[in-house]
């Protein structure tokens, strides 16, 4: 009885001690501060969470915009090989830094592949592909694209018209 009693005394004493996983004020502040411009300050904090657990998804992306917009190439792209979950924007922003960036990257395969998922849905990933591979002459691809971006002429167009008529 008295070592049940004990343990149920250690159960909460952790539970009480530890940290939850994600503070949402906390991201809430970051976002807020972020959108602010400070982002050396939303930096230095998410470093100092990074240290002390793994990031949520959330400040996986926060974190990687803000090395993408302070120019921390190096630090960007090693940050870009430690994510596990790759969303369609921190994709774009490897991309985008790739371009960017004065360093020599290799873009893997499987990366590449990501960025041609997005080309569907994404004008913005059809212009970084064409960029990316700029050096790489391929016609059939260029017609493809083409074609992709009179289809989002066209939704565009159909967009502008519904709105239109719900004036």
């Amino acid at each position: 009885m008295n070592q049940r009693y004990s343990m149920i005394f250690v159960v909460l004493v952790y539970l009480s001690c530890s940290k939850p996983v994600s503070n949402l004020s906390e991201l809430k502040i970051l976002k807020e501060a972020y959108r602010s411009g400070h982002l050396t300050v939303v930096n230095a904090i998410l470093k100092d969470i990074q240290k002390n657990r793994s990031f949520v998804s959330e400040e996986e992306v926060l974190f990687a915009k803000t090395l993408f917009y302070q120019g921390n190439w190096s630090e960007f792209f090693s940050h870009w090989n430690s994510i596990q979950n790759k969303t369609p924007e921190i994709v774009l922003l490897y991309f985008k830094a790739v371009i960017l960036s004065k360093t020599q990257v290799t873009v893997s395969a499987n990366d590449e592949s990501r960025l041609v998922d997005l080309l569907p849905v994404s004008p913005e990933a059809c212009l970084l592909y064409l960029k990316f591979t700029k050096h790489k002459d391929r016609i059939h691809e260029k017609k493809l694209l083409l074609a992709q971006g009179k289809q989002f002429q066209t939704h565009l167009d159909r967009l502008q018209k519904e709105l239109g008529e719900k004036k």
